[in-house]
């Protein structure tokens, strides 16, 4: 795959950096390079759809404690369960943070040494939504 060409090197490295910002895989799939190749439409395929994925996941994750207030009113009635709620939910929001940076980055990585991989759960949805010409 690594011919030392920069166009090759250019490729991987937006196919990488969208596993950590996925609004630049946006940009690859509106205008796709004309150099792009299978690899790197898969890449940026796959990280615009783990990125989506993450996003509403963490989403739903930081409105959990809304959500589990909502779902249970008696909680609501009491303030020490409201602030211990609140208090859970902000550390399963930090530990959540951290793991989906230490995922992006490994993905990134592994995308940089030209690996091909699938994600689980996120690679069949690719694959659905994008179809790739071969």
């Amino acid at each position: 795959m690594n011919d030392g060409s920069g166009d090759d090197l250019d490729l991987r490295q937006r196919a990488a950096n969208a596993y950590i910002v996925w609004p630049l895989a946006v940009l690859d799939l509106v205008r796709e390079p004309a150099e792009a190749t299978a690899w790197s439409r898969l890449h940026t395929r796959q990280a615009f759809v783990y990125g989506i994925v993450a996003t509403v996941a963490y989403v739903v994750l930081l409105a959990l404690p809304l959500l589990l207030l909502l779902a249970i009113p008696p909680l609501a009635a009491s303030t020490t369960a409201v602030v211990i709620l609140y208090a859970v939910g902000l550390l399963a929001d930090i530990v959540a943070a951290f793991v989906l940076l230490g995922l992006s980055l490994s993905f990134r990585e592994r995308a940089l040494r030209a690996e091909l991989f699938a994600i689980p759960y996120v690679t069949p949805i690719a694959d659905r939504v994008f179809r790739l010409a071969r």
